[in-house]
């Protein structure tokens, strides 16, 4: 299992054997630097059966940040995100975790566990004050207008039925190319999330997809993840400082040699 586990996330984890399982470090990191984790659980009578659970301190964090899941609107939305993802929250332990489930079938839910909790990180953005940013809404009107009518485009819509927990901003599809998913990326969780669905395209749905990841700045993201997105993904730009050199790789990705003929 260690070993299907390395490949679903790369070969950048850690696994180690502990009393009740597999512990498991991601090279995804909170906004703290600290990696997300989880645990695999087997169970203690019957064989080949285990389950998914983080370390117990998702919640802890995000409440220490000053996310109140106590309102109605927030518990509301993070019920909401268990319910999507099909896991549970002890609140006695503090644990998120999936149901029992063969072995065979943890690599693969892993994916999706480590999906749910960079979503939970998406809290914290609705407990910090943001300068208004017209970023998102600028670079998805230069992609459209460099792209045209060469392309289909879809935007905050899933890739396919195979790829639904993850959205893209956009989805730009070109005849005889691979499709293109771009997140415009203001935070390190965003561009998390287009790694995970480049993963899932490639090791779960086996589904030809470039995915982009547009930064607003250079800034958005750490060293470290720069490696990472640049090393997982089919091309990372900024917006910031070159708007018409990142827009123009988009198009060439989403276009190939027809983006210089126009």
């Amino acid at each position: 299992m260690k070993e299907e586990l390395c490949r679903a996330f790369c070969n950048e984890i850690s696994v180690k054997e502990v009393p009740i399982g597999l512990a498991v470090s991601t090279s995804f990191r909170r906004s703290d630097g600290d990696a997300i984790a989880f645990y695999v659980v087997r169970n203690a009578t019957l064989s080949g059966i285990a389950h998914l659970e983080d370390d117990g301190q998702t919640i802890p964090y995000l409440e220490a940040c000053g996310v109140d899941f106590q309102t109605q609107t927030r518990r509301k939305a993070f019920d909401a995100l268990l319910n999507e993802y099909g896991v549970e929250y002890d609140e006695n332990e503090n644990i998120i975790k999936t149901s029992n489930m063969k072995e065979n079938d943890l690599p693969r839910a892993a994916l999706h566990f480590v999906a749910l909790l960079l979503r939970l990180f998406d809290f914290l953005l609705l407990t910090q004050e943001h300068v208004e940013s017209t970023f998102k809404e600028d670079a998805a009107k230069s992609i459209k207008q460099a792209v045209g009518s060469r392309a289909v485009i879809t935007e905050n819509m899933p890739v396919s039925s195979k790829l639904t927990e993850l959205t893209p901003d956009m989805v730009l599809s070109a005849p005889n190319r691979v499709p293109v998913a771009i997140f415009l990326s203001q935070s390190t969780t965003r561009v998390h999330e287009a790694i995970i669905l480049q993963m899932a395209a490639l090791y779960e749905a086996k589904e030809q997809l470039s995915v982009v990841a547009l930064l607003e700045t250079e800034g958005t993201l750490p060293q470290h993840m720069h490696r990472l997105a640049r090393n997982r993904l089919a091309a990372v730009t900024s917006w910031e400082g070159d708007k018409d050199a990142a827009i123009k790789r988009i198009e060439r990705e989403v276009l190939g040699a027809e983006a210089t003929i126009h």
